[in-house]
């Protein structure tokens, strides 16, 4: 959410003209209304441009925070190097990057994490984080003590982050049902997940789900199976289905345990041909595709997506400017083996 001047005025119900007398100070404004203005305001950290400049003097560079997630190491070095090419190569010489990496995926590391940062100074903050109200709560936190926030790849809706950007997940998700469609008719499908607490993972389900429900109808039939990233819950999770379902001819993994995906198919020995679309070109995929065993790869780049979100803060910082637009979804490629 963007807390502007005439957001103010719509909450307390006066104009924008008298925010801009509250704000900086001018007369003309009843008492009982000036305090109701300037509580909101206080609430919500509002700040005017000039305001926000005036309060960067003398300290020269912008200090933003970036949170690495406890991701597999390919997502990471792709973050760091998004952060490379921000810092580098697009002219943000007063910017200077701080980074945390995350041990585990528990909110305490990401709150403490948080705290280390806060104790470094940053005027903002970058974070892929889960859809929680702890989240939420900790987001609002931030940016009520004037910590602008913008969240990478999975979002984090109900708060009053700055900005998003990340791959359009409902639309990913509906290219993966179009892309096993043609190989599946008549049989069963299985989604394998990530954890539904990031917005990312279960948007890529809807969209998959939704688009497998128009193109089959009711004869469609499809398990969800919530893998956490874990290797052998993915494994153990996609051996079950295939012992136990005949009729399975499609995996969508909609998370990043391809490895443990390929392994129970291997182990399972079946003699049907199993097809399966999963999310990022990792090493552990591009080799699977290279051999046959996957049939396509729905990938979006970290690098530009870290890159960004650093080019919006820092533009933000610089003039006090809102974005425009709250949300900005980077390019979704399809990856076939012909392609590699």
């Amino acid at each position: 959410m963007k807390v502007t001047a005439q957001w103010i005025a719509e909450q307390c119900g006066v104009s924008r003209g008298t925010v801009d007398r509250v704000v900086n100070g001018r007369p003309s404004v009843a008492p009982a209304v000036r305090e109701r203005v300037q509580k909101m305001i206080n609430e919500y950290g509002y700040k005017t441009p000039s305001q926000r400049q005036a309060a960067r003097v003398g300290k020269g560079v912008f200090r933003i925070g970036v949170i690495l997630p406890s991701w597999d190491a390919f997502f990471i070095r792709r973050m760091r190097e998004g952060i490379r090419i921000a810092t580098h190569n697009r002219g943000l010489n007063d910017i200077d990057v701080l980074v945390e990496e995350l041990g585990n995926r528990s909110h305490r590391s990401y709150f403490e994490a948080i705290g280390r940062l806060e104790g470094r100074g940053i005027d903002g903050l970058i974070l892929t984080a889960p859809d929680t109200v702890a989240m939420t709560e900790e987001i609002d936190r931030l940016v009520t003590a004037g910590v602008p926030v913008v969240t990478c790849d999975s979002d984090v809706r109900q708060s009053r982050r700055l900005y998003h950007i990340g791959q359009n997940m409902v639309k990913s998700g509906r290219v993966a049902a179009g892309l096993l469609a043609p190989y599946i008719e008549g049989g069963d499908v299985l989604v394998v997940t990530g954890n539904r607490e990031f917005t990312a993972h279960g948007l890529r389900v809807r969209g998959f789900l939704d688009r497998l429900h128009e193109i089959f109808g009711v004869g469609a039939r499809a398990d969800v199976i919530e893998s956490v990233e874990q290797y052998d819950l993915t494994y153990d999770g996609v051996l079950r289905q295939m012992r136990s379902n005949p009729r399975l001819r499609g995996i969508y993994m909609a998370n990043e345990s391809v490895r443990g995906c390929m392994d129970a198919l291997e182990r399972a020995r079946m003699t049907r041909r199993v097809h399966v679309v999963c999310h990022d070109l990792t090493p552990h995929a591009r080799q699977y595709l290279a051999e046959g065993r996957l049939d396509f790869i729905i990938d979006q780049d970290f690098s530009a997506q870290t890159t960004r979100a650093i080019e919006v803060l820092a533009h933000t910082l610089r003039t006090g400017e809102a974005p425009r637009r709250e949300i900005e979804y980077i390019h979704t490629s399809i990856i076939t083996r012909e392609l590699l």
